[in-house]
Protein backbone atom coordinates (compact mmCIF):
# COMPACT_ATOMS: atom_id res chain seq x y z
CA UNK A 1 0.00 0.00 0.00
CA UNK A 2 2.35 2.18 -0.94
CA UNK A 3 0.09 4.88 -1.87
CA UNK A 4 -0.84 5.73 1.44
CA UNK A 5 3.01 5.96 2.64
CA UNK A 6 4.23 9.20 4.18
CA UNK A 7 8.24 10.23 4.44
CA UNK A 8 8.44 11.77 7.68
CA UNK A 9 12.09 12.13 7.70
CA UNK A 10 12.55 13.84 4.44
CA UNK A 11 9.64 16.81 5.87
CA UNK A 12 10.83 19.91 7.68
CA UNK A 13 8.80 21.04 10.42
CA UNK A 14 5.75 22.95 10.44
CA UNK A 15 2.29 21.81 7.92
CA UNK A 16 2.53 20.25 5.05
CA UNK A 17 -0.41 18.48 3.22
CA UNK A 18 -1.67 15.92 1.38
CA UNK A 19 -4.66 14.54 -0.63
CA UNK A 20 -4.78 10.10 -0.59
CA UNK A 21 -7.73 8.56 -2.44
CA UNK A 22 -9.25 5.78 -0.92
CA UNK A 23 -10.85 3.48 -3.53
CA UNK A 24 -12.31 -0.16 -4.38
CA UNK A 25 -8.55 -1.61 -4.81
CA UNK A 26 -8.37 0.41 -0.93
CA UNK A 27 -10.84 -1.40 0.29
CA UNK A 28 -10.58 -5.32 -1.66
CA UNK A 29 -7.36 -4.24 0.78
CA UNK A 30 -9.48 -5.00 3.79
CA UNK A 31 -12.53 -7.52 3.16
CA UNK A 32 -13.44 -7.18 6.78
CA UNK A 33 -15.16 -3.82 6.11
CA UNK A 34 -18.87 -4.19 4.91
CA UNK A 35 -18.51 -1.61 2.10
CA UNK A 36 -18.68 -2.79 -2.01
CA UNK A 37 -16.86 -0.02 -2.95
CA UNK A 38 -16.18 3.46 -2.38
CA UNK A 39 -14.71 6.89 -3.24
CA UNK A 40 -13.28 8.72 -0.70
CA UNK A 41 -10.95 11.72 -0.55
CA UNK A 42 -8.96 12.10 2.58
CA UNK A 43 -7.50 15.43 3.03
CA UNK A 44 -4.63 15.38 5.39
CA UNK A 45 -3.17 18.18 7.00
CA UNK A 46 0.77 17.17 8.88
CA UNK A 47 2.00 19.37 11.64
CA UNK A 48 5.41 18.07 12.36
CA UNK A 49 7.19 19.69 15.25
CA UNK A 50 10.61 18.62 16.67
CA UNK A 51 8.74 15.75 19.54
CA UNK A 52 5.71 15.10 17.34
CA UNK A 53 3.69 14.74 14.43
CA UNK A 54 -0.29 16.19 14.81
CA UNK A 55 -2.44 14.48 11.83
CA UNK A 56 -5.64 15.48 11.06
CA UNK A 57 -7.66 14.08 8.40
CA UNK A 58 -10.90 14.75 6.71
CA UNK A 59 -12.74 12.13 4.63
CA UNK A 60 -15.15 12.92 2.00
CA UNK A 61 -17.15 11.01 -0.48
CA UNK A 62 -19.12 8.23 -0.43
CA UNK A 63 -19.32 4.30 0.42
CA UNK A 64 -21.56 1.62 -1.36
CA UNK A 65 -22.79 0.16 1.62
CA UNK A 66 -26.16 -2.53 1.97
CA UNK A 67 -29.19 -1.90 3.49
CA UNK A 68 -29.67 -3.57 6.68
CA UNK A 69 -33.71 -3.31 5.88
CA UNK A 70 -34.30 -3.93 2.43
CA UNK A 71 -30.29 -5.38 1.52
CA UNK A 72 -29.90 -3.45 -1.59
CA UNK A 73 -27.41 -1.21 -1.82
CA UNK A 74 -26.96 2.47 -1.54
CA UNK A 75 -24.46 4.75 -1.05
CA UNK A 76 -23.67 6.32 1.85
CA UNK A 77 -22.24 10.14 1.81
CA UNK A 78 -18.75 10.59 4.12
CA UNK A 79 -17.75 13.78 6.04
CA UNK A 80 -15.79 12.95 9.02
CA UNK A 81 -12.49 13.87 10.94
CA UNK A 82 -10.09 12.56 12.46
CA UNK A 83 -7.08 13.14 14.51
CA UNK A 84 -3.72 10.86 14.84
CA UNK A 85 -0.96 12.18 17.23
CA UNK A 86 2.44 10.66 16.67
CA UNK A 87 5.34 11.06 18.88
CA UNK A 88 8.71 9.84 19.07
CA UNK A 89 9.82 6.86 21.47
CA UNK A 90 11.93 3.86 22.34
CA UNK A 91 9.64 1.26 20.62
CA UNK A 92 6.40 1.48 18.30
CA UNK A 93 3.36 0.93 20.56
CA UNK A 94 -0.48 2.59 20.46
CA UNK A 95 -0.77 4.58 23.58
CA UNK A 96 -4.74 5.51 22.36
CA UNK A 97 -7.15 5.20 19.36
CA UNK A 98 -5.59 8.59 18.35
CA UNK A 99 -2.15 8.61 19.91
CA UNK A 100 0.83 6.68 18.28
CA UNK A 101 4.37 6.06 19.49
CA UNK A 102 6.90 4.99 17.11
CA UNK A 103 10.80 4.99 17.13
CA UNK A 104 12.82 7.98 16.76
CA UNK A 105 14.65 6.83 13.89
CA UNK A 106 11.51 5.56 11.90
CA UNK A 107 11.42 7.45 8.43
CA UNK A 108 8.11 6.92 6.74
CA UNK A 109 4.99 6.05 7.92
CA UNK A 110 1.95 3.86 6.23
CA UNK A 111 -1.71 5.49 6.93
CA UNK A 112 -3.83 2.79 5.64
CA UNK A 113 -4.11 0.84 8.56
CA UNK A 114 -5.95 4.07 9.99
CA UNK A 115 -7.56 4.77 7.14
CA UNK A 116 -8.91 1.26 7.53
CA UNK A 117 -10.02 1.87 11.16
CA UNK A 118 -11.20 5.57 10.80
CA UNK A 119 -13.16 4.27 7.78
CA UNK A 120 -14.99 1.65 10.06
CA UNK A 121 -15.81 4.84 12.43
CA UNK A 122 -17.41 6.11 8.99
CA UNK A 123 -19.95 3.16 8.47
CA UNK A 124 -23.37 3.93 11.01
CA UNK A 125 -24.45 1.05 12.84
CA UNK A 126 -27.74 0.61 11.51
CA UNK A 127 -27.46 0.98 7.38
CA UNK A 128 -30.25 2.45 6.04
CA UNK A 129 -31.44 4.36 2.27
CA UNK A 130 -31.72 7.56 3.46
CA UNK A 131 -35.44 9.29 3.52
CA UNK A 132 -36.58 11.09 0.85
CA UNK A 133 -37.44 14.75 1.39
CA UNK A 134 -40.79 13.83 2.39
CA UNK A 135 -39.51 11.50 4.68
CA UNK A 136 -40.66 8.56 3.43
CA UNK A 137 -38.25 5.66 3.20
CA UNK A 138 -36.07 4.59 -0.34
CA UNK A 139 -36.05 0.87 0.25
CA UNK A 140 -36.42 -0.90 -2.15
CA UNK A 141 -40.65 -1.39 -2.11
CA UNK A 142 -40.50 -4.96 -3.35
CA UNK A 143 -38.60 -6.15 -0.45
CA UNK A 144 -40.00 -3.96 1.66
CA UNK A 145 -43.61 -5.56 0.97
CA UNK A 146 -42.13 -9.36 0.93
CA UNK A 147 -40.94 -8.55 4.64
CA UNK A 148 -44.72 -7.25 5.75
CA UNK A 149 -46.52 -10.67 4.04
CA UNK A 150 -43.92 -12.95 5.97
CA UNK A 151 -44.38 -10.86 8.98
CA UNK A 152 -45.84 -13.73 11.39
CA UNK A 153 -49.22 -13.30 12.98
CA UNK A 154 -49.61 -14.69 16.51
CA UNK A 155 -52.47 -14.50 19.08
CA UNK A 156 -49.89 -14.71 22.02
CA UNK A 157 -50.60 -11.96 24.32
CA UNK A 158 -47.06 -12.13 25.23
CA UNK A 159 -46.41 -10.29 22.54
CA UNK A 160 -48.85 -7.82 22.36
CA UNK A 161 -46.53 -5.19 23.64
CA UNK A 162 -44.67 -5.42 20.92
CA UNK A 163 -46.78 -4.60 18.66
CA UNK A 164 -46.88 -1.35 18.96
CA UNK A 165 -43.19 -0.69 18.40
CA UNK A 166 -42.72 1.15 15.24
CA UNK A 167 -39.80 -0.07 12.84
CA UNK A 168 -38.89 2.85 11.07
Amino acid sequence: MLDYIIPIAGLGLGKHQFVFEIDSAFLKQFPALEIEEGQVSVETEMVKESNLIDFSFRFIGRLLLPCDRCLEYFYYPVDQTFRLIVKYGETREEISDEILVIPANESRLDLSQYFYEFLNLTIPFKKEHPLDENGNSTCNKEMEEKLKSMTIKSDDSRWDALKNIELD
